[in-house]
């Protein structure tokens, strides 16, 4: 039809983008490795209700005989590879999952690969790049208005303290979270890699127990969760120029434990004594000041905790199909596996 044309016309795409900057995040996906599983296991947390056009939670209509996983996801948009392989065998896809189409990428030639993680901007260009980090000095970027690899650069990225499976793309520049005191971001367009501080570990820690890292309301945020109380934290938000962390809202989630009796264990002191984890920050407060709220998962539900006044809500969600197995064991979810989704208008 005429419609189905022109929203998959690349001109109309980044022309509506533009005009329509501001597209929140619709919901996100979980997902979990199940042993013997060929695909991994998907759930979809909406934030506009079951009736909106929430995508399937499957990767199936994908072919690939080893099975396939997300690596990341951008602006609507996922980047998956094969799922129970070596790199050398290793396919990668760029993938829509509300249209069910999707894009296999030339091989990236590397023989490890520490993270690969995507950048992808409607409002600025209808196509995307992808940045894979091979080794500790080698980045590699494609281009799909070029459809190849090329080397950038000479870069050194501390492979062993970094997250690179996890990066956060805003103002068009790939972030990475650090183990260590530092942490990088890799301008896209000028291909440059520049550090940014993390937060000083507590006196008397000795590693950093990393909560939460994401974008929410265009900045970076980030959750480090430390004893005895862990249902304590801070929400920290990166400083515009990239000086440092400050706090936006102090958390106390043990107000919510009387509700939730299976987010206690009993006769469990310290830092086992409460399960949750953090998925999501939604923060809307351009929109209105009490619309910022946190996902949380804790055995059996998915909830939303308005960090404001400290109210709660149970969380929509969509499952592809739930096996004799989840039933028995529940799925436990961190932010690792989580991927941000926003249903915007994308072009291959």
């Amino acid at each position: 039809t005429l419609w189905n044309y022109l929203i998959s016309d690349p001109i109309f795409i980044s022309n509506y983008s533009r005009r329509n900057p501001q597209h929140h995040v619709s919901g996100i996906f979980l997902q979990k490795f199940l042993f013997l599983e060929q695909y991994s296991k998907l759930e979809f947390i909406t934030c506009e209700g079951l009736d909106a056009a929430a995508p399937e939670p499957s990767l199936c209509f994908i072919e690939d005989d080893q099975g396939v996983f997300i690596q990341h996801s951008c602006n609507g948009l996922l980047l998956c590879s094969s799922f129970r392989c070596h790199e050398d065998d290793r396919k990668y896809y760029i993938c829509k999952l509300t249209t069910k189409q999707y894009h296999q990428l030339p091989k990236p030639g590397c023989k490890i690969v520490f993270g690969i993680n995507m950048a992808y901007d409607p409002t600025i260009s209808p196509h995307y790049k992808i940045i894979c980090v091979c080794d500790s000095n080698t980045i590699k970027m494609y281009d799909s208005a070029i459809g190849s690899w090329r080397v950038s650069g000479n870069h050194q990225v501390f492979s062993h303290v970094l997250l690179f499976n996890r990066g956060v793309f805003l103002n068009r520049a790939l972030h990475w979270i650090s183990r260590g005191a530092l942490a990088l971001r890799f301008d896209i367009e000028q291909e440059r890699m520049l550090t940014m501080p993390m937060p000083p570990i507590p006196e008397g820690r000795s590693e950093r127990r990393l909560g939460y890292f994401g974008e929410s309301g265009g900045h970076l945020c980030l959750i480090e969760i430390y004893g005895p109380i862990t249902t304590r934290c801070d929400v920290m938000r990166m400083e515009s120029d990239y000086s440092g962390w400050s706090v936006r809202y102090r958390v106390d989630l043990s107000r919510i434990a009387s509700s939730f009796p299976s987010m206690v264990r009993n006769n469990v002191q310290d830092i086992h004594r409460y399960l949750f984890s953090i998925l999501h920050l939604a923060d809307r407060s351009q929109v209105r000041e009490d619309e910022s709220s946190m996902w949380l998962h804790i055995p059996g539900t998915s909830i939303s905790y308005n960090l404001k006044d400290g109210k709660w809500s149970k969380l929509q969600s969509i499952l592809h199909q739930k096996t004799k197995i989840e039933e028995g064991m529940g799925l436990w979810h961190s932010w690792e596996g989580v991927h941000p989704y926003t249903n915007t208008l994308c072009y291959f």
